[in-house]
């Protein structure tokens, strides 16, 4: 361990990158303004910084002086006229309490500086909420209230995150503007990449005012203040200029406008918005200025800071696919369900490739994920699947062999035969139409051998049969993303795919690694099962690793490896045979 000056204790550790590490910032400073001033750590690109925000006297006393903000930290190579990219990897409180201040003459509907109005001053109030680290709640009592207490979950962030300002500027630090600053948005969590413009040699990097909870506006002046454990990963966009803040989580991307009046904020964060989906996406100006129209949101991040800070936001399903067979043209598939059977007729042709879906509805994921986990990973590339090759999706199958997650409760497992039968039987049932090519998207690892079986039968019925095996598809990606040791249920790698496809379906608050000590047989809860894979939490592998940018690398990775495999499935020639009716006796 080396020290540096400012309590720095620089850690080397492994990282996602080659070469890159990990340093850990005790900060000893706070700084009341955004400006140049030497850094307290330089970084490489690709670098993890592990630090804190400062907590002070503002949140112990009534009229307390502010901490201030941490940094600034240089990234080598970075200059002017690059975009500084910050993975915000953590944000969680680490104290028990949150303060929030209201009244006198700072929020959005009393008089401030900058508003006149008639009305007298509203009383001041501190309120301090009683934080829950652990359930991810904060409460609060409300003597003067009809319920005399409330209890809401948190949702932490960071109320400022910026780069050194342009020129010789220095900001005080409840100022937002293009290098970002007290911005007040309650997107820069866990999971969002940050992208700021830099204006000195360094970028020269500060954070701070963590929030474990605020609403749209911050309308009181303040949200759950409190100090919080943070990490982030830098990167460096070179000679890549961008004009004020953008922001990209699992869903959105998002660009943040600061100005006075709210209008003109959000006139800056459309006309940003618009310009990255031409500059970026491929959109003309028209077009994109039409769809930013229809499908944008908004969210009015702060209207109490000198500037207000407006995030206007677009959908990120709705961005063209990454080059590959959709931008080609060549999807246009369907969903049989949605059809009436005129209509199915029509589809079902002999060179038509059918797709099942199978992932568990009822299937334990630890703490963190949601019992339906597998039918959301189906679900998902079943859409995916669609959009890019014209196939047609059966509606998915939700029950499967699982046995080795009984123990867990809401868990349900099919015998081996019945899966094999059930996906035979609907082969069967699909090849009375014309097509005898069956792709199963499969989500589960157990799966494969009833899957296999199933293959092996309806190939002497004249069927070819594929599935998706999870322990091939997509490796390539998984192993440059992958830094657990072992896993490979509600893992790092399964957690980062679901932060991608349905972030909202993931409690990362209640992330555990578990089951590190590795053994065959099924998992379970009971540490005197001697013939079983320990993991009280249901968990093998360490989800706490989990990002939706992994995720992202992880599911396109296997995407095309999935689309890969209908291709040749396709092409591929039939066997002989002749299916059987799915009303028969199964052979044995």
């Amino acid at each position: 361990m080396r020290r540096i000056s400012l309590l720095l204790l620089g850690m080397c550790a492994p990282a996602s990158m080659a070469g890159a590490e990990t340093h850990r910032l005790q900060p000893g400073v706070g700084y009341p303004t955004f400006a140049v001033r030497p850094p307290v750590l330089t970084v490489q690109p690709g670098d993890v910084l592990e630090s804190e925000t400062l907590w002070g006297e503002w949140y112990e006393t009534e009229g307390g002086k502010w901490p201030g903000e941490v940094g600034p930290v240089a990234i080598a190579g970075a200059e002017p006229g690059d975009t500084l990219v910050v993975e915000v990897l953590k944000v969680r409180p680490n104290r028990d309490t949150a303060v929030s201040t209201q009244g006198g003459r700072f929020g959005a509907l009393v008089p401030d500086e900058g508003t006149a109005m008639l009305n007298e001053t509203f009383p001041r109030g501190r309120y301090v909420w009683r934080l829950d680290r652990q359930r991810g709640t904060g409460s609060l009592d409300l003597p003067g209230s009809a319920i005399k207490t409330i209890t809401v979950p948190l949702r932490p962030m960071l109320g400022r995150v910026a780069t050194a300002p342009e020129g010789a500027e220095a900001f005080d630090g409840l100022w937002p503007g293009p290098f970002g600053g007290n911005m007040d948005t309650s997107d820069v969590r866990e999971g969002t990449t940050v992208f700021l413009p830099v204006f000195h040699p360094g970028a020269l990097f500060y954070f701070g005012d963590g929030h474990a909870l605020q609403g749209d506006a911050e309308v009181c002046g303040s949200g759950l203040e409190t100090s919080m454990e943070v990490a982030f990963r830098f990167g460096l966009l070179k000679k890549k200029t961008i004009a004020w803040p953008r922001l990209e989580d699992a869903e959105h991307l998002m660009v943040a406008g600061s100005a006075r009046p709210l209008s003109d904020a959000l006139r800056i964060a459309f006309v940003e918005l618009i310009g990255w989906l031409v500059d970026d996406y491929g959109f003309s100006k028209p077009d994109a200025y039409q769809v930013v129209s229809q499908l944008a949101a908004v969210r009015v991040a702060n209207m109490v800071d000198p500037l207000y800070t407006v995030v206007a936001k677009f959908p990120k399903r709705h961005l063209p696919m990454r080059g590959g067979p959709a931008a080609a043209g060549q999807g246009a598939g369907v969903r049989l369900g949605d059809l009436a059977w005129p209509e199915a007729e029509k589809v079902l042709t002999p060179d038509r490739v059918v797709v099942l879906p199978l992932g568990a509805a009822a299937k334990e994921h630890g703490p963190h994920l949601l019992l339906r986990n597998d039918q959301i990973l189906a679900d998902y590339h079943a859409r995916r699947v669609m959009e890019a090759r014209p196939v047609a999706v059966l509606p998915t199958l939700t029950y499967g062999f699982y046995p080795a997650f009984l123990e867990y409760p809401g868990s349900t497992s099919l015998s081996f035969e019945t899966q094999r039968d059930a996906v035979v039987e609907i082969a069967r049932s699909i090849a009375r139409y014309g097509p005898r090519r069956l792709y199963v998207l499969n989500t589960g690892v157990s799966t494969v051998r009833p899957l296999r079986a199933a293959a092996e039968r309806l190939e002497r019925e004249g069927i070819v049969m594929r599935f998706t095996d999870v322990s091939v598809a997509g490796k390539a990606a998984e192993e440059a993303v992958r830094e657990q040791t072992m896993g490979t249920h509600a893992d790092e790698i399964e957690t980062s795919m679901v932060l991608y496809m349905e972030p909202g379906a993931v409690r990362m608050e209640r992330a555990v690694a578990d089951g590190l000590v590795e053994k065959r047989g099924p998992l379970t809860r009971d540490a005197r099962n001697g013939d079983g894979h320990l993991s009280p939490s249901g968990v093998f592998g360490d989800p706490t690793l989990a990002s939706w940018r992994k995720g992202e690398r992880v599911t396109e990775g296997m995407l095309a490896d999935i689309l890969r495999e209908i291709d040749a499935l396709a092409q591929a020639p039939l066997p002989p045979g002749a299916p059987r009716s799915p009303l028969e006796t199964p052979a044995p």
